[in-house]
């Protein structure tokens, strides 16, 4: 074999809480991230020498600013592999939205790397090389639900989700993770995020319900920066869609849909006024 394609899925987050500053200047995090269809295609194969990205996207860097560049460039360090590496980016999951675009990435070129290659890499290095890169990739390795703790590498799988249909909708502008949570940090709000509660829920398989406290701390400060997610929130909302919350440090924004309003959410991508907004209707998966 040499050529390998492997699915680099989107996540969301169904609530995410600060609860302090840690000493390496990292957040201290609690989230549930939940994986879902929406997904790039990377493809994988062999080259003589070095590491070559390239890509459909003219939003991404193709150096070494790129984290799939970064996850390649830690294989080579850590293993015995001596070749070099060509990996193409199919891009569908928007760009800095809060989607896990680049992490995603990154972990299918850890995953497709040790296979293509036969690499044999033990899942402890694996799992080291992905924190390396960056605080979401462990959990992109293993698509599903996961309790994450710590700076977003502690990881606990909970029982798989129910299946929903997600709309996602991300509004024509970017934001930058860092200065979210550098803002994070100067605003004085009390958003109380009821872990154990919704975990609980969660694990009993109970359907999720936004009264239930579900909420992501960082919203407030995106939407003071970025007025387009309220403005979609808002929207998504008064169609009926109440379990509506930001993803990440944003600016994309998503409902869960219940089966008896699957067709109405059908209807509500198929006639999305705002026409600069990349909007899909995905599922968990």
């Amino acid at each position: 074999m040499n050529q390998l394609s492997i699915k680099a899925h989107a996540k969301i987050n169904l609530f995410l809480n600060i609860t302090g500053l840690r000493n390496d200047e990292y957040h201290e995090l609690e989230m549930v991230m939940q994986s879902i269809e929406l997904h790039d295609n990377i493809i994988i194969t062999p080259r003589k020498k070095g590491i070559n990205i390239d890509t459909n996207s003219n939003e991404i860097p193709i150096g070494s600013d790129n984290l799939a560049y970064k996850a390649a460039e830690k294989i080579i360090e850590e293993s015995d592999f001596s070749r070099g590496v060509n990996i193409f980016i199919d891009k569908k999951i928007p760009v800095a939205a809060g989607l896990a675009g680049g992490s995603t990435d990154a972990a299918a070129v850890i995953k497709g790397m040790n296979n293509l290659f036969n690499l044999d890499l033990e899942d402890h290095t694996i799992h080291d090389i992905a924190l390396k890169v960056g605080s979401d990739v462990p959990f992109c390795l293993n698509p599903g639900t996961a309790y994450a703790t710590g700076r977003g590498d502690k990881l606990e799988y909970l029982t798989a989700l129910k299946k929903y249909k997600v709309i996602l909708v991300k509004p024509p502008v970017m934001v930058s993770t860092k200065k979210i949570y550098e803002m994070y940090d100067d605003l004085d709000q009390n958003i109380e995020v009821p872990v154990k509660k919704l975990l609980k829920n969660i694990k009993k398989k109970k359907r999720l319900n936004i009264k239930d406290g579900w909420a992501n701390v960082l919203e407030p400060v995106t939407r003071n920066v970025i007025k387009e997610v309220g403005e979609i929130e808002n929207i998504l909302r008064d169609k009926g869609f109440e379990f509506t919350l930001m993803t990440g440090s944003g600016p994309a924004v998503f409902s869960l849909v219940c089966k008896n309003r699957e067709e109405a959410a059908k209807q509500l991508v198929k006639n999305w006024q705002r026409d600069q907004d990349f909007i899909i209707l995905t599922e968990t998966i």
